[in-house]
């Protein structure tokens, strides 16, 4: 489905898709808005007002972690909005399911060494996808104790580990079991051992987590 969002008619019907379909009437309120560190800011899937009050706020750049959806309401609701209001916006696809791939962890590198701040990223609901490039941005950028970096990743933010959204914890456990055995910087566990498939392969939900994010938050 396409919209012509200088239409009225399809703006409205982008709108409701946004509300209904999207489940933007839960956001209304509650934003799950949080500092991540220095100028970067979490939080779920914004509408166009809560843009202008982002840009009201003196933010420069959107992380739209959902990846790129031309057609989709949420997303070229944001885009056209972000235009009107001459805020940066960067798509980033990330997986709430799916082992991390290295190539999306490098290039988030030069994501946060770019972009202007204040900055704001989000996917859907700021659980789960925002919760693994908080814990990229504590790690990669602000050179944060492990730790304390994967304190983003966590039910604080509405994160549950034990449904499949669990995949994310399991490959910064990895990482923290090969480290406590022999200390390894993450960025070069990352490009010299990791294997992404032993990684999707080695990991099981509960199924009492998976009917919570699947079936009742139906997480996306």
């Amino acid at each position: 489905m396409t919209y012509d969002l200088n239409d009225p008619a399809d703006y409205k019907r982008a709108m409701k898709g946004l509300m209904w379909g999207d489940h933007g009437v839960l956001r209304q309120r509650f934003h799950n808005m949080h500092r991540v560190g220095g100028e970067m800011w979490r939080g779920n899937q914004p509408s166009p007002k809560r843009l202008k009050a982002l840009k009201d706020m003196g933010f420069k750049t959107i992380l739209n972690l959902r990846g790129t959806q031309p057609g989709r309401h949420y997303y070229d609701l944001e885009h056209h909005t972000c235009a009107e209001l001459g805020l940066d916006i960067v798509d980033l696809p990330w997986g709430s399911r799916e082992a991390p791939y290295v190539e999306r962890i490098e290039h988030l590198i030069k994501v946060f060494d770019e972009i202007a701040y204040p900055a704001f990223m989000h996917c859907k609901s700021g659980a789960d996808r925002a919760g693994i490039v908080a814990v990229m941005y504590k790690l990669l950028h602000e050179k944060a104790p492990f730790e304390e970096a994967v304190e983003q990743l966590s039910f604080k933010y509405g994160h549950i580990k034990q449904g499949k959204t669990g995949m994310l914890d399991h490959f910064f456990d990895l990482y923290r079991q090969r480290n406590a055995a022999s200390p390894i910087e993450f960025l070069d566990w990352v490009r010299t051992e990791y294997d992404r498939q032993a990684c999707h392969d080695g990991f099981m939900a509960s199924w009492w987590g998976s009917a919570l994010t699947e079936k009742i938050l139906r997480r996306e």
